[in-house]
């Protein structure tokens, strides 16, 4: 296992920074409507009832019971533009993918892909803050030794960036960090019904410095299906309901949320984050490899 620790920063940027989500049913649409979640939700689940009916139309997320069309809009903040603070003032800031907040065990880590972050010294890795108009960098990182797992396994492509001392001063930032316990796991053995997936493709944002002086990132929602399990016993994989028709490049760090079929209720479960994906295939790395990084980051901090 391979930790570093650094002082966090925070720099002003001389650049205007905004964001959007942008949601896809796969890629043909800019909307979800009520019929579609529910196609997704229902579509292998009996229901036999109109009391039935309605609360497949809802996820449980948390201890909150969350309607289906809203579901998207809610998620979206979890996903984060991943950056690289390059300290030139020309361009002072480069987008190096995709990453996910977690709020694990009183600890807040954004979590990515080892491959994202390869060459780039860690305390230059870091998220934007739109509300202050600021670039934010963790407090350290945590990432496996290729010695630490198999060689045919993906399950090492992670890297971890603290962010505990960041959001505890600041409720705003904190928010955007999904709280993840033993239950909001997925499981191999879970009944998923489809899966919700972000990131940040490089071709969606607007990276207009030089002209303009502008960032504008985007989040791109996908719907999907859930797909055959690859070989990897560490990797899950999902089928986007549309045709692939922009470049997937960026995507790698985003979260996969799925939405798993349980007693009564349909709840949210975290499945991963993307490590690559094409054709119609986005591939994940399980949250469970996720939350092994995770403990022994705590265990072991930097």
């Amino acid at each position: 296992m391979r930790q570093s620790a650094h002082p966090p920063g925070i720099e002003s940027l001389a650049v205007a920074v905004g964001t959007k989500p942008k949601t896809f049913i796969g890629n043909l649409a800019i909307g979800f409507s009520m019929n579609d979640l529910e196609m997704l939700l229902n579509k292998r689940a009996e229901v036999d009832t109109l009391v039935g009916r309605k609360v497949w139309t809802s996820v449980r997320v948390h201890d909150l019971l969350i309607p289906a069309n809203s579901l998207q809009s809610r998620l979206h903040v979890f996903a984060q533009n991943l950056v690289r603070f390059t300290h030139t003032t020309d361009y002072p800031v480069q987008l190096i993918g995709s990453a996910t907040g977690l709020d694990y065990r009183g600890n807040r880590f954004l979590i990515c892909t080892a491959h994202q972050v390869k060459g780039v010294p860690g305390e230059d890795v870091g998220i934007l803050f739109l509300e202050k108009q600021n670039y934010i960098s963790s407090a350290g990182y945590t990432q496996y030794s290729a010695s630490d797992a198999p060689a045919e396994s993906d399950a090492v492509d992670l890297c971890l960036f603290d962010f505990t001392e960041q959001t505890a001063v600041n409720p705003t930032l904190a928010r955007r960090f999904f709280r993840l316990g033993n239950d909001d796991s997925l499981r191999d053995e879970d009944n998923v019904l489809g899966y919700l997936a972000y990131g940040c493709p490089f071709g969606d944002q607007t990276y207009d410095i030089y002209e303009n002086n502008h960032v504008g990132t985007v989040i791109r929602s996908m719907a999907c299906d859930p797909e055959q399990q690859p070989s990897d016993s560490a990797i899950g994989a999902c089928r986007l309901l549309s045709p692939m028709d922009f470049d997937p490049n960026g995507l790698s760090g985003g979260p996969v949320f799925a939405t798993v079929l349980q007693g009564s209720d349909i709840v949210l479960k975290l499945g991963g984050i993307i490590n690559r994906s094409g054709n119609r295939i986005i591939h994940f790395i399980k949250a469970k490899s996720l939350q092994r990084l995770l403990d022994l980051s705590i265990s072991n901090p930097p």
